[in-house]
């Protein structure tokens, strides 16, 4: 699907969203909060709830909050506590049996009209590139939350060509650890 330049926030806009997401679910502890492709959003959260204890500032986290900053119960990542899913959480499947990472990433994994869906979802070269953040080019290959983050492949893919290239609409630069906020 293409869209036009100028209809496409910026990096910069896009960080003052995941912001006012955070703030509004920080002042509505009753509104429960998932951002949807915005893979970011739980740096962005990461970031802010570090900034805050360094200030000495302490909330009480609502519940789907306290969920994404400290993942599972046991400490483990899982859907609801981990930026981009394509391949490693979600998967599609076309009405003609094709696999994908996403409904939004148009990388063919394989069929499960002429393999298994485990045998696939196990096994595929792309499944596996797209589950190693180590994989990732770019700002997202050197930055500290790649592992929680990993931005959204299917952006990377869209703008570039390549679903292992950086976050296209990220402003984070992980070399000097600031948020860049310039059009």
């Amino acid at each position: 699907v293409e869209i036009a330049d100028d209809q496409m926030i910026n990096a910069a806009e896009y960080e003052q969203v995941l912001n006012w997401l955070y703030d509004t679910e920080q002042a509505e502890t009753d509104l429960q909060l998932k951002a949807t492709c915005a893979p970011h959003y739980f740096r962005v959260m990461r970031m802010r709830r570090a900034d805050d204890k360094r200030k000495g500032i302490y909330k009480t986290l609502p519940a789907s909050h306290d969920r994404q900053v400290n993942g599972h119960p046991h400490g483990q990542m899982h859907a609801a506590t981990k930026g981009c899913l394509a391949g490693t959480g979600v998967t599609f499947v076309s009405h003609r049996g094709e696999i994908f990472p996403c409904g939004y990433l148009p990388v063919e994994a394989g069929n499960v009209r002429k393999q298994a869906f485990g045998d696939i979802w196990q096994n595929s070269p792309l499944f596996a590139e797209l589950r190693n953040p180590d994989l990732l080019e770019g700002k997202c290959g050197a930055c500290q939350f790649k592992s929680l983050c990993s931005g959204c492949r299917a952006r990377a893919y869209g703008i570039t060509g390549n679903y292992l290239a950086e976050e296209p609409f990220c402003a984070y630069q992980p070399e000097t650890r600031e948020i860049v906020l310039h059009a």
